[in-house]
């Protein structure tokens, strides 16, 4: 049976899973359509595409854990279910944080001007280099969410075997190695290639404002505004990746150090991004917030 305490984080990851699967479908759904339309596909749009695709799969996966954790149904689907969820609970918002600062890198590329061959190379074949990271993303993400599997066993004379599932005590120097190494490479290497790319945009833009100010007839005021809200689109979306993944290194840690009590906090912080990054890529594209226009005020 359910408990009041479990029941308030329950209703509101119900809540934010409804909405993210609303909004991750709105912006499959849109692309989809454009698809049949033109018979082409962006380099952006394929990553977006993707990031909707993991985020819908994320909420179902998760709905199932939140029933199996608080309602001690893990029993129920055995630990090779159990350990299917968990491993697809950390591929899953992974990937879509690497495809995120893929997105950023990709509308850098994009909107910046250099000079130099290799980066006007890479603008020309964008397309294969896009393939290129959607592959490396999925080889990265599988590969650092397969040891977590090795950390699942079910203590069948426990009293609380949902939750008490990770064997982070048994194992403390490789799940510290584990938690340090999921940190740096899904976390922290994303975050420095968001940051690095999105600056790049700003410094790009300020320096376009100052010389359109300098211009007697400025031109390209279109695609500024479009560069700009490109730009506050990635920034919301850095200032919300910080938020999640500050508060999920945290809980990490405290899991690594046998504190398995965290997990649900740990578990609506990635349904938190999941969901709302896709309202954040609705609102900042302009393709996206055209069609959710048309769609309320026809």
């Amino acid at each position: 049976v359910m408990t009041t305490a479990d029941l308030v984080p329950f209703l509101v990851a119900m809540v934010i899973i409804v909405f993210g699967c609303l909004g991750n479908s709105f912006i499959i759904l849109v692309f989809l359509l454009e698809y049949k339309r033109s018979q082409t596909v962006q380099p952006y749009e394929l990553i977006v595409i993707l990031m909707a695709i993991c985020g819908i799969v994320l909420e179902l996966i998760s709905i199932l854990w939140f029933v199996a954790y608080l309602l001690n149904f893990c029993t129920y689907f055995g630990e090779m279910i159990y350990k299917v969820i968990d491993f697809l609970l950390i591929l899953l918002p992974k990937s879509v944080i690497w495809l995120t600062a893929w997105l950023c890198f990709v509308y850098c590329v994009k909107i910046v001007k250099v000079n130099r061959r290799f980066y006007m190379r890479l603008k020309q074949r964008l397309s294969l280099a896009v393939n290129f990271m959607i592959a490396g993303t999925a080889l990265l993400c599988i590969s650092i969410s397969i040891p977590s599997i090795f950390l699942i066993k079910f203590t069948t004379n426990s009293t609380n075997i949902c939750r008490q599932y990770y064997t982070v005590k048994e194992e403390q120097v490789y799940s510290f190695v584990f938690g340090n190494m999921l940190s740096l490479l899904t976390s922290f290497l994303p975050l420095v290639l968001m940051v690095v790319s999105s600056l790049g945009i700003v410094v790009f833009l300020c320096q376009h404002s100052r010389n359109m100010d300098k211009n007697v007839t400025p031109t390209g005021t279109s695609h500024i505004n479009a560069h700009t809200s490109v730009a506050i689109m990635l920034i919301c979306l850095i200032v919300l990746f910080i938020a999640c993944a500050g508060t999920v290194l945290s809980l990490n840690l405290q899991i690594a150090a046998g504190q398995l009590d965290v997990l649900l906090a740990d578990s609506l912080t990635n349904i938190i991004y999941s969901g709302g990054s896709p309202v954040i890529l609705i609102i900042g594209t302009v393709k996206l917030r055209k069609c959710l226009g048309q769609l309320c005020c026809p």
